[in-house]
């Protein structure tokens, strides 16, 4: 299946990014904006401590980011398992991801559960699953273009965000799409140069 990949403007993602190397006045007000447009929620991982959503868990990183439930009886685990093979293979070539999975079921999905649901799947150096206040789930959701229901948490999406951060760099990768081909896309997209211009936050 193919993908596609955009620079953050409009569709999925409109804000400016963090921009790399000396710290400017430009380069900060961008990571302002950027920390802005993610939001910088705090949300809690597996390991029960909090983080900042933009902060801790995107800023300066490729990213594969997923949503799942701990009680999901089959997409989710297809999702965590497919997760680690694209990981896998991007870390092959030298571009190991950041794997975010975010749960859409917050009010049984506490930090516990999400690490022993995890360690079914097998260990990667840096996969980060995250719970927290349902409020503050569903605005991170909404600021990666996604809308999710605590209520009904079987209603999220299957796609995968794939993202460099600092080069503004996105793409949707299909749960379906083969492991390798999915694993080379990511490392493509991390390969992209970050920003360049503080000035207007862009490349």
């Amino acid at each position: 299946m193919t993908s596609f990949i955009m620079q953050r403007r409009g569709l999925l993602l409109a804000a400016p990014a963090l921009l790399l190397g000396s710290r400017t006045a430009g380069a900060m007000e961008c990571d302002e904006r950027e920390r802005s447009y993610f939001s910088n929620r705090v949300l809690t991982n597996q390991e029960g401590r909090q983080v900042r959503f933009y902060d801790d868990v995107l800023r300066g990183r490729s990213v594969l980011i997923g949503w799942i439930f701990t009680s999901c009886p089959d997409a989710c685990p297809l999702l965590a398992a497919r997760s680690l093979d694209i990981a896998d293979t991007a870390a092959r070539l030298e571009a190991p991801p950041r794997i975010v999975h975010l749960t859409t079921d917050p009010r049984r999905d506490q930090p516990a559960r999400l690490k022993s649901w995890a360690a079914r799947f097998g260990t990667y150096s840096d996969w980060v699953l995250l719970t927290g206040a349902p409020a503050d789930l569903r605005h991170v959701a909404q600021r990666l273009g996604q809308t999710v229901d605590e209520e009904r948490p079987d209603r999220h999406t299957t796609l995968l965000l794939a993202g460099n951060v600092p080069a503004r760099r996105w793409a949707k990768l299909r749960p379906d799409m083969q492991p390798e081909l999915a694993g080379r896309q990511l490392a493509d997209l991390a390969a992209a140069p970050a920003v360049v211009d503080a000035t207007r936050c862009s490349g």
